[in-house]
């Protein structure tokens, strides 16, 4: 528990301020981005008339602006305050939320969608990540991201049953509206709390930063902002390597967050047993992502990195085989547990370990972007397997193989180029 002070420095340390700012940007941003969108497939569709595959196009657009948005976000965060680029992209997605309140046809949701974009690609786990990544250092950087991601469990709890809850009662544009006032509430927290860095408070050490002791015996050079650049990073496999596993589980991921509640509507009957469940699965994240990011720093992120897939595996799987057994959508629960908290936990955790935090929002924001292209692949396929087949249970059949991909590819890149990062000046732990 030295390690997780509350004081550096004789005084409180604002690094917790920061770590609470992290969390309530993933409590609110990113479980209205990501875990709310799929509550809209079903009665959009209905009213408009459109197909699954059609209307998840609004997905593909506004995830391909976010896939543009991420090559630069990253420079902006790393040019000006946090607070400022963080509350421009809320207050972009929140209007673009109003307007969609207001949609009559589905091309004018493609076109807000792909505007949506290019906020949404600077106020999800972006912010938190390069809070945690600029307060914390490496010996309790997994711990402190663990917690700021946890967030987005304790929000799906809050606002998935709440904008479901507004749809049934009042109907899709009004919790539109709803969603529009609940993101904006993290403005007035990025204006009035946010601080860019350690230094702006006047603390010239982080919390989790090694000793003098530890300084010294590694020959006197810091592992405070170390690594290598984004330029040499993408000159090695192991880069390449992650980069992908990340990709690929984005596929999953979003597919999962997309037509989670759809499938067990489908299969229920029931849309509010369906968000129930959702909202269930994805509170696990609590507890799930904490667990994820502590076991990354006491068995090393390059252990985890491999074995988390390997539970979103057995999430997909109890997801196929709950077409035929609802005992299959109990045990999923507690798999998501572990597997939900892959996306949000480990591309970053391992990123830090494989080439150090010296351009650390430059290769989170590439990162995302590996994230974004899955994005535009995972909804897409399992609305379009559900079109032809009027089942989803193929297409988590498919993301279950898949996940085991994903272990494997982790698995490799924490072997490979090892040498040649070492040869840039950077040691990975």
């Amino acid at each position: 528990m030295k390690k997780l002070s509350l004081k550096v420095d004789g005084r409180f340390y604002y690094g917790w301020v920061m770590l609470l700012c992290g969390f309530m940007s993933m409590f609110i941003c990113y479980v209205i981005k990501v875990n709310c969108q799929s509550l809209f497939y079903n009665p959009i569709c209905e009213e408009l008339g459109v197909t699954r595959t059609a209307y998840i196009q609004t997905n593909t657009i506004m995830t391909v602006t976010m896939l543009i948005g991420s090559m630069f976000i990253g420079k902006l965060y790393k040019k000006f305050p946090i607070k400022f680029v963080l509350t421009g992209c809320v207050v972009l997605t929140s209007i673009c939320y109003l307007l969609m309140s207001r949609a009559t046809a589905l091309w004018q949701l493609y076109l807000l969608a792909g505007i949506q974009g290019f906020g949404w690609s600077g106020a999800t786990n972006l912010p938190a990540t390069i809070m945690v990544g600029n307060w914390f250092g490496p010996k309790v950087k997994g711990t402190a991201l663990s917690i700021a991601m946890l967030g987005s469990g304790a929000g799906a709890l809050v606002w998935v049953k709440l904008i479901n809850s507004v749809i049934v009662n009042s109907g899709w544009r009004s919790a539109y509206l709803a969603m529009a006032g609940v993101n904006a509430i993290m403005i007035p927290i990025a204006l009035l709390l946010v601080v860019s860095m350690p230094a702006d408070k006047g603390f010239e050490t982080r919390i989790g930063d090694p000793s003098p002791e530890e300084v010294a015996a590694a020959g006197g050079v810091s592992t405070q902002k170390t690594g290598i650049t984004g330029a040499q990073a993408l000159k090695t496999g192991r880069w390449w390597l992650q980069w992908f596993a990340g990709m690929i589980t984005m596929i999953g991921a979003a597919a999962f967050s997309a037509q989670f509640v759809a499938h067990f509507t489908e299969v229920t009957g029931d849309s509010n047993l369906a968000a129930t469940l959702y909202a269930s699965a994805l509170g696990t994240m609590i507890l799930g992502k904490f667990l994820v990011g502590v076991l990354s720093d006491i068995i090393h992120i390059k252990r985890m990195a491999v074995i988390t897939p390997l539970f979103y595996a057995g999430v997909f799987l109890c997801m196929a085989l709950s077409t035929g057994n609802m005992v299959f959508s109990k045990i999923l629960i507690p798999l998501y547990l572990i597997g939900g908290a892959l996306p949000s936990t480990i591309p970053f955790l391992i990123t830090a370990r494989n080439f150090g935090d010296k351009e650390y929002g430059v290769l989170s924001g590439w990162m995302n972007m590996a994230g974004n292209v899955g994005q535009i692949i995972g909804p897409t396929v399992a609305a379009l397997i559900f079109d032809i087949t009027g089942a989803y249970k193929v297409a988590w059949i498919v993301f279950t193989i898949l996940m085991v991909v994903v272990s494997v590819l982790y698995g490799l890149s924490s072997m490979v180029s090892k040498k040649q990062i070492e040869a840039m000046g950077y040691h990975p732990s």
